[in-house]
């Protein structure tokens, strides 16, 4: 059977400002509405960076200058560990994400970018595009960059975007040493056909870490959970560190938070004054938010700190007929270590693309 080929990780990237534009329209046709940004944020919790292109198949990419593990965190990450020796066969399969579906998704998003042209929202997909793209995300990738994808207890095919280097690679060893112990007991144990077992290899050993950009992320998580055909089969998730969710929930009082959600912390009338005037920032990890409070007002009490979604906020920039003026002010402040682990990856990582769209390494 003819598969079309894969495409490359900066022809997608080149779709992200469309894709960006119409799906989180879509979203905002959801229910993800909201008045007042200073009324709504609290209730969602429930600039520029260049390519470079290693080869004309993948691409690499270098994001710009610029506690206890809660249950739903925990069953958002079983996927990547197993008590069975099942987990350790792998299949690199051809996905169906290919150029028709995307001229498909993109015909469906010139459908809602013209309601967005009548009353176009008051943030532009450009400057969306830019203010994601200094914020990279980590994801486990094999030595050309095809991305590790595991079947879910739903079935779901699902890729990872981490929003920290060290989640990414707490995750990618506990898989790894999750299935050699399973593939240990399967050795001792008697009752197992040891000629199968002997053939058994560890997947996760050919697994490494790369860095994306996250308006990259973004475009297939929202591709997959509101585009044409649901980017061929495969879903997306961006998966924020454990200690950040912890922190969301002991703010909000909640006990766990769904699944693919990416809590954000800010203090109300906190603003930053940079060269493109007044910023009012969002941050991925409470502890920095603190930290940029006491320097710019040392002495004074911390605020209570507020928490809102990564989504929520970027449906409300994109919502046709917004009002809310502190909306184009919002900026995304990635953690700290990010960018520079983001650029370790890359030199690590040497020629190999970053991130190859269009097949998938299949763990089941």
């Amino acid at each position: 059977m003819k598969t079309s080929s894969p495409l490359p990780y900066r022809q997608l990237s080149g779709l992200s400002e469309k894709l960006i534009t119409g799906l989180l329209l879509l979203v905002a046709a959801q229910g993800f509405s909201t008045s007042s940004v200073r009324a709504w944020l609290p209730r969602c919790l429930t600039v520029k960076c260049p390519f470079s292109t290693s080869n004309p198949i993948v691409a690499s990419a270098t994001p710009g200058q610029g506690v206890p593990q809660s249950g739903a965190a925990d069953a958002s990450r079983r996927i990547f560990l197993s008590s069975t020796v099942a987990v350790s066969g792998l299949l690199t399969v051809p996905s169906r994400t290919d150029a028709a579906d995307a001229k498909r998704g993109s015909e469906q998003m010139k459908i809602v970018e013209v309601v967005g042209e009548q009353q176009p929202g008051l943030v532009s997909a450009q400057t969306i595009v830019d203010l994601l793209r200094v914020v990279p995300t980590f994801c486990i990738v094999d030595k050309e960059g095809v991305p590790f994808m595991v079947v879910g207890e739903d079935a779901k095919v699902t890729g990872y975007f981490f929003t920290t280097f060290d989640e990414a690679q707490r995750l990618l060893i506990l898989a790894r040493t999750s299935v050699d112990k399973s593939i240990a007991d399967a050795k001792n144990d008697p009752s197992q056909d040891q000629a199968a077992v002997a053939e058994l290899t560890n997947p996760w050993v050919k697994a490494r870490i790369s860095s994306v950009p996250m308006d990259f992320a973004v475009t297939l998580v929202t591709k997959s959970m509101y585009g044409a055909r649901r980017a061929g089969g495969n879903y997306f998730q961006i998966a924020p560190a454990d200690a950040d969710v912890e922190d969301a929930l002991a703010i909000n009082g909640k006990t766990d938070l769904a699944e693919g959600k990416v809590p954000l912390f800010y203090y109300p009338d906190f603003s930053t004054n940079e060269n493109d005037g007044k910023q009012s920032p969002l941050y991925f990890r409470q502890s920095e938010l603190e930290r940029a409070f006491r320097k710019q007002n040392p002495g004074q009490d911390l605020p209570k700190t507020a928490v809102t979604e990564l989504f929520a906020v970027l449906a409300a920039m994109v919502e046709p007929g917004g009002t809310d003026l502190d909306l184009q002010t919002l900026v995304f402040i990635p953690p700290r270590e990010s960018v520079q682990k983001a650029k370790a990856c890359d030199k690590k990582n040497g020629k190999n693309g970053s991130y190859f769209v269009g097949k998938r390494n299949l763990v089941l």
